[in-house]
């Protein structure tokens, strides 16, 4: 679209092998000698000459995810020419409280007991996490407040990956049993310009989906409730992990707490830290055979001897895993793009 458009030059930058199949479709629609196509990273490479133009959508169910931000703000330095343009240039974050019952009780049903069993320890898991809404089901209806901006991503001038909301002070618009929060975004490709994926707007959900976080407990809301909401999202390794605090007031008396929650998508890994720390610490882990097939092909990465040969002597030492030398090449090939520089 690029070309056909005007663009004097392109660079596509993709990670993943569907790189190879728009080289093909370069070629289909003769383009293949205006696009050069880098298997890589965009982080990791270095233009032949800085973009007029920048456009990106590595999103994930929400903007903040994986390494989107940091990304971006290294194209914008290294990639972009002085005066160029960024597409999107930002990302407007949305929440509203919900009355959502249909997508709560998926959430929680299977913890509720089954068989007898006592599983409020994965109940309590599962609801220290968050996810898709169905959106199919959920609408301008189901919102008990008014949805209320927490965040703004400028990727014109956006630094920090972490990003978070001071507490929004949100009042019920309706009587009803609130779930959980519904956030979304708007995005600004270039002024007056762009798309929301919006309880409005079902067409751009049905593609970017929306992220729904439980209550720990369905809450009884009145209209004229006030209600305190606050969310941060930090970047730790190649995630985020996410903390949301909830406070629901009666509307009659704002000293009486309804509800107070605090949650946070941490709580499987303290879980984990405190379980080694209990039992595992005398554990004395071994490879197994793909650990050690990674650990020998790894060892072989020097920068001078070639994927060809660390195949032929992937497959000489281990003869039984890979039934021919293209097996082994791909197989080297693929672990030596996740770890090259």
């Amino acid at each position: 679209m690029a070309c056909k458009y005007g663009a004097r030059q392109v660079y596509a930058v993709d990670p993943s092998d569907v790189v190879f199949v728009a080289q093909e479709l370069a070629q289909a629609n003769g383009f293949a000698d205006r696009i050069e196509f880098i298997h890589d990273l965009s982080t990791r490479i270095t233009l032949p000459e800085r973009a007029d133009i920048i456009v990106s959508d590595i999103r994930g169910l929400l903007p903040l995810f994986g390494q989107l931000i940091p990304s971006i703000v290294d194209a914008r330095q290294r990639h972009l020419a002085p005066g160029g343009r960024l597409i999107p240039e930002r990302d407007i974050l949305w929440a509203a409280l919900i009355d959502a019952p249909n997508v709560y009780k998926g959430w929680v049903d299977p913890w509720n007991a089954p068989y007898g069993l006592d599983m409020e320890v994965a109940k309590k898991s599962v609801l220290n996490s968050w996810g898709n809404a169905n959106t199919t089901s959920i609408g301008p209806a189901n919102l008990l407040t008014k949805p209320q901006i927490w965040a703004v991503l400028d990727y014109t001038s956006i630094e920090d990956p972490n990003v978070g909301s001071l507490n929004l002070t949100l009042e019920a618009i309706r009587d009803g049993l609130a779930h959980g929060w519904l956030i979304w975004f708007d995005t600004e490709l270039t002024e007056g310009i762009g798309f929301s994926n919006s309880p409005e707007a079902d067409k751009v959900a049905a593609v970017y989906g929306r992220g729904f976080f439980p209550l720990l407990e369905p809450i009884s809301i009145t209209q004229g409730d006030p209600i305190t909401f606050s969310i941060r999202a930090e970047l730790v390794g190649e995630d985020y992990s996410w903390r949301w605090f909830t406070r629901v007031q009666s509307q009659d008396d704002p000293k009486v707490i309804k509800a107070e929650f605090e949650q946070t998508t941490t709580f499987d890994g303290i879980s984990k830290i405190k379980r080694i720390m209990e039992h595992d610490l005398t554990f004395r882990p071994s490879l197994s055979e793909k650990g050690e097939i990674d650990f020998f092909v790894l060892g072989k990465i020097n920068n001078r001897t070639t994927i060809a040969q660390i195949a032929q002597q992937t497959k000489a030492r281990f003869p039984d895993r890979f039934s021919d030398k293209l097996d082994a090449l791909i197989y080297v090939y693929e672990l030596s793009q996740k770890y090259r520089q």
